[in-house]
Parts: structure tokens; C-alpha cells; sequence
């Protein structure tokens, strides 16, 4: 059996950073739904939107991955 070579897989700044900060937003997601308070349910849904915004918006900011994947099929 060989090592697989996997390429680009987030280990960015850029993925790490909005990865945690998705996290925080379904923790505070789900603290609101324990507490049943729309209101913090309602945060933790833009937090966890801001995160998924904040990756593209990193990563063309130059926090990305450094060797992104090739095309599996090369167009000429």
C-alpha cells in the first residue's frame, strides 16, 4: 500500500479561521436552541454566515492554500 498525495485539503489560514469561527456560530446556534431564545439562535446563524463568507474573502486575500489542486481534465 502507498501514501496518497492529497492536495489542498483548507490546511490554510484562511480555512482554519472560518472553520473556527462556523464553529462558534453553532455553538451559539445551539445554546439559543437549548435556551429557546430565538434571538441568540438567530446570531448564531449570521455568525456561521460570516464564516462561510470569510473563507473566499481570506483566501483571496492571499490567506489560502498556497498549491491549489490541478484540473483533473486539462482543456487546451
Amino acid at each position: 500500500m502507498h501514501a496518497e498525495n492529497h492536495e489542498g485539503h483548507g490546511n490554510s489560514v484562511a480555512a482554519w479561521v472560518s472553520v473556527v469561527v462556523m464553529l462558534v456560530g453553532f455553538l451559539t446556534g445551539a445554546l439559543g436552541v437549548l435556551k429557546a431564545s430565538v434571538a441568540v439562535t438567530v446570531v448564531g446563524a449570521v455568525i456561521v454566515l460570516i464564516g462561510a463568507v470569510l473563507w473566499p474573502l481570506l483566501a483571496k486575500m492571499g490567506y489560502g492554500d498556497k498549491n491549489p489542486p490541478r484540473p483533473i481534465v486539462y482543456t487546451n
